[in-house]
């Protein structure tokens, strides 16, 4: 299990579709094993049951009801895994629960290594392999001139919302801080500009939960606030109009537009999941418009009570928030997780929202 959570930022859903599929199979089935081996996940299964159920109804009704069902039965797999997740990981050890962060974490580190070998080593072979298939794609060669790093992901922006959801992480471990540096560079070498805005206001999060507005917390804030100025400066002397922070924004409106059209013509139900797809783009670059869209108003209000429920369940105390330093680095990377959606589309992507609701899960219960 601890190996299935280690490996699944590395398999695309999107570039390796089979090995996606042999992935998820395998999960799902390990995990159905698992619950049934262990019976302890029943008792706290009571508190979210009636989320779950109600959850699992609205993506069956939108999916019946699907423009597309078979499309919409195939992607009913991600929320499965999710579900199961949930449920497995919150019944762990302390022991095993802090075994599966350091395994997430250790995964980040090696995703930002691989960025940064993309950068300085990557781009050459990637620009030899686009001369040789003769590949004019002006988005592909824009992003080539840039040294957009995205591996092994398929977009920067990807790349970055991972980073960005891994990073508070590094807060659980003093000894471990070197971790950040190689984080924020392969971070910063993605030019996401929604990424370094997500991981402010993840900052600003977690110094809220802790109620820590020392000096120190303040000027990290203000260098957060200067490299998103310094990206929006690099983005917008890129010279490349679809590369500049003006051009992502108006896309993105429009996108936005085009979602609440689709909303409206089926609110309630849903197009069915899967099916949202525009002419410019497969997602709505936010994802809970996109969701919206796809599982309609009971879907997404059943996705929110779900996640309410679950976060119910384990915090209980806020009060007792500033104390818990475990549980405010895990709720932050849940936050940059939420930040960087309302402008991107990982949620849709299982090799980094399975991370996501993989933390969901390991969030420790209230010692109360």
């Amino acid at each position: 299990m601890l190996t299935l959570i280690f490996i699944r930022p590395f398999i695309s859903s999107l570039a390796y579709p089979w090995a996606n599929s042999v992935y998820s199979l395998s999960l799902i089935i390990l995990l159905a094993f698992w619950l049934i081996k262990d019976s302890a996940w029943r008792q706290g299964f009571k508190k979210i049951a009636l989320p779950v159920i109600c959850f699992s109804l609205a993506l069956a009704i939108s999916s019946y009801f699907s423009i597309n069902r078979i499309k919409s039965v195939a992607e009913l797999y991600k929320y499965f895994s999710a579900i199961l997740l949930i449920l497995a990981l919150s019944n762990l050890t302390e022991k095993s629960r802090k075994m599966f962060l350091e395994a997430i974490l250790g995964c980040g580190l090696i995703i930002s290594i691989l960025a940064l070998y993309q950068y300085f080593v990557g781009f050459a072979h990637l620009r030899n392999f686009i001369n040789t298939q003769n590949i004019t794609n002006p988005f592909v060669l824009d992003y080539l001139r840039q040294k957009r790093v995205f591996f092994p992901f398929v977009t920067p922006g990807i790349l970055a919302g991972y980073l960005t959801m891994i990073t508070p992480l590094v807060l659980l471990y003093k000894k471990r801080v070197w971790i950040l540096l190689p984080l924020l560079y392969a971070l910063f070498l993605t030019a996401s500009l929604g990424a370094f805005i997500g991981l402010f206001l993840t900052a600003l999060v977690y110094l809220l939960l802790r109620k820590d507005f020392k000096k120190i917390k303040i000027l990290t804030l203000a260098g957060l606030a200067l490299l998103i100025l310094l990206v929006f400066l690099i983005r917008a002397a890129s010279g490349k109009g679809h590369l500049s922070p003006a051009f992502s924004i108006v896309m993105r409106l429009n996108y936005w537009q085009d979602a609440f059209e689709i909303i409206k013509a089926r609110p309630f139900l849903g197009i069915g999941l899967g099916n949202f797809n525009l002419i410019y783009s497969r997602y709505a670059h936010n994802s809970f418009l996109q969701f919206w869209a796809e599982a309609g108003l009971i879907g997404i209000v059943s996705l929110f009570w779900l996640v309410f429920s679950v976060l119910k369940n384990k915090v209980d105390k806020i009060k007792d928030f500033p104390g818990d330093r475990e549980k405010i680095v895990l709720l932050s990377c849940l936050a940059a997780f939420i930040f960087h959606n309302l402008w991107d589309f990982g949620f849709f992507l299982p090799e980094v929202s399975l991370i996501w609701w993989s933390i969901l899960g390991l969030l420790p219960k209230s010692k109360s």
